[in-house]
């Protein structure tokens, strides 16, 4: 009988009839993994299977792991309309209406989440009414389908093996774990589910939250277990595509990692108990001392990013990326180059999507370790400027993008910038002054032109130049890749840096933090012009800034900005762009202006999000956030 460690916290158990009440058959109706769950299940034309036929078929029993994988965001562009985690947050704007919208517009309530998550708006469960509480407490239900019956499998070994079957519920297991680190990580401590509620259920009113200490013990608890289990390879088989699609080891040491530094942050531990960031800097060194792993080089870095899944980014850096290949990415995040001049590419993009914020660039720092931003005015457009940015010859208006971090020229295409190789039409340069004919800009304005950044800028970081150029868009979306990627090594030594800042170690912190900076070719943190020895709030401000720099676009901000408690901050509650104005041959004039859209989403309210309405008149004790109340 394997042990699933239940009775600890028997009143957490269960949750939200609207969500993990619908019948078994109304798991198998989510959109499949490319239709490899549908035709695992060959179900039936009324979608309809029962549970014991389906623990008598190994094909069937397999397909209910790959349904455990559901909940997993196929790549990074899985909001509807094709918009990303990233454009919720200050480090990206999207203009895209529709859900995104509703987003940035305020429109967030418990009875309307805003939020597609999904692409497919046919799927009642990820829609405007539930967001992200239906799509991940739904791949809960699926995780504990299979845990909870794993020991009722009456196929014979020879057919399933009992190494498989433990196999099997160890992903379910670590899969399980993401989904609610995610969830509490948007909606606050929630109770953790082991099994799955009988549809007489009665109890929904003795339901109530936990602490965020309690759940994340019970996270760790079970991560602890799987790691102690060994049942899963510590990395998958590097040259197969369908083997690397599965979680590996790792990834359980890399989330508790993530689960015990969210539980010492601030929002979760406003006394800042410094037991607590030992406690996550422990996990990140036991992580780490695996030596499993190691930082790739800077040349090499954006490779991680563009590489087919047959390539094997993960023997260094890489601890897992998805399968989504999301061929079409710079379509809809990117540039217009069928209109540039000269011309770079025989068709057009669908939208430019995420392009960066004004406060995304000015956290690259300066060469010489500066940073460029003291303090925002209130709208953004007329910042404080850094003494030591100033000391070193910034100039915002003539010259803002000389001598920075060479992850910003990475990462960054602004105005007059390089960005490689098309496919046979040769190399692109991007301009962004205004009228500049294709990528060009729609400077200060609340409508334009989809294909044109609306910010001044555009991301080049996980881009493939080979994206444009010549053949058709079709050719172009088969030629290039765009994995997402989950986790990487370089998170756990920023995690290691934060908890270590955090528990008062500050010069242990300053070494982890110097293993992102120096690959980057910045400073030592102390040989920075502002450098504050043993300050440790100084140098929290500074983790805080690499770890924005390093992880931009892995969907990392969007919870960072909330566990930090620091969403409704001025520097941090709206975003700006920078018009670019061409004032003779090769000179520009840079002028920040406030973005002109609603902006409404970085406040109190969009901090905790709330339950949906349709769940707490079901959960009378499960309290809403305290914005919500």
């Amino acid at each position: 009988m394997i042990d699933l460690k239940n009775k600890e916290m028997k009143k957490y158990k269960y949750i939200s009839r609207h969500i993990l009440l619908i019948g078994l058959a109304a798991l198998f109706v989510l959109p499949s993994c490319e239709g490899i769950f549908e035709k695992a299940l060959d179900r039936a034309d009324d979608s309809r299977e029962d549970l014991a036929g389906m623990l008598s078929d190994p094909d069937k029993i397999r397909g209910m792991l790959t349904a455990s994988y559901l909940g997993l965001p196929m790549d990074r562009s899985y909001l509807y309309f094709w918009t990303t985690e990233e454009s919720l947050t200050d480090n990206a704007f999207d203009s895209q209406g529709q859900s995104m919208e509703n987003w940035r517009s305020g429109l967030l309530s418990p009875s309307f989440a805003a939020i597609w998550a999904d692409r497919n708006t046919g799927n009642q469960y990820m829609g405007p009414q539930v967001g992200w509480w239906g799509r991940y407490w739904g791949a809960i239900r699926q995780c504990n389908t299979l845990i909870n019956n794993v020991d009722n499998i009456t196929v014979s070994e020879e057919e399933l093996p009992m190494a498989d079957r433990r196999l099997m519920v160890d992903e379910a297991r670590v899969l399980r774990a993401f989904y609610y680190i995610r969830l509490i990580s948007m909606y606050g401590p929630l109770p953790f589910m082991y099994e799955t509620p009988d549809l007489g259920y009665d109890g929904w009113d003795d339901v109530s939250r936990p602490t965020f200490q309690e759940i994340t013990d019970q996270i760790v608890a079970e991560l602890d277990e799987v790691i102690a289990n060994g049942n899963i390879p510590m990395k998958r088989e590097p040259f197969n595509t369908n083997d690397k699609y599965r979680v590996p080891l790792s990834f359980a040491y890399g989330l508790r990692s993530r689960v015990l530094l969210y539980n010492a942050s601030p929002l979760n531990n406003p006394s800042g108990d410094q037991a607590k960031y030992a406690a996550a800097a422990a996990a990140a060194k036991s992580f780490l001392d695996l030596n499993q792993y190691s930082l790739e080089s800077f040349e090499n870095t954006k490779k991680m990013y563009i590489s087919n899944m047959g390539e094997n980014v993960e023997a260094t850096e890489v601890i897992w990326r998805y399968r989504g290949q999301l061929g079409q990415f710079s379509n809809v995040h990117g540039m217009d180059l069928a209109t540039a001049r000269p011309k770079k590419s025989n068709f057009p993009n669908h939208k430019a999507g995420e392009t960066p914020s004004q406060e995304m660039v000015d956290s690259y720092e300066l060469k010489n370790g500066a940073l460029i931003v003291e303090n925002y005015d209130a709208s953004h457009a007329n910042p404080t400027f850094t003494a030591e940015a100033l000391a070193a010859g910034y100039d915002d208006e003539n010259n803002p993008y000389a001598n920075r971090d060479d992850r910003f020229y990475r990462d960054i295409l602004y105005n007059g910038s390089t960005f490689g190789q098309s496919y046979q039409l040769g190399p692109i340069t991007v301009w962004t002054f205004l009228n500049a004919p294709g990528t060009g800009s729609n400077g200060n304005a609340s409508s334009g032109d989809d294909k044109k950044t609306f910010t001044g800028y555009y991301y080049g970081k996980d881009r493939d130049p080979l994206w444009y150029g010549a053949g058709t868009k079709g050719q172009a979306n088969a030629r290039v890749n765009q994995n997402l990627i989950l986790m990487r090594y370089a998170e756990i030594y920023l995690n290691y840096a934060e908890a270590l800042c955090g528990a008062g170690r500050f010069d242990e912190a300053c070494d982890a933090l110097d293993m992102t900076r120096l690959r980057a070719n910045q400073p030592s943190i102390r040989q920075v012009p502002d450098y504050m020895a043993g300050n440790n709030e100084w140098l929290m401000k500074r983790i805080h800034n690499e770890r924005r720099v390093e992880l931009v676009l892995e969907d990392h901000r969007f919870y960072d900005i909330r566990r930090w408690d620091i969403i409704s901050d001025q520097n941090y509650n709206t975003i700006s762009g920078m018009e670019v104005e061409q004032v003779g041959p090769g000179e520009f004039k840079h002028s920040r202006y406030q973005m002109p859209f609603t902006w409404e989403c970085h406040n109190e309210k969009y901090k905790v999000l709330p339950i949906p309405i349709v769940d707490k008149k079901l959960l009378p004790n499960l309290d809403q956030p305290e914005a919500w109340q």
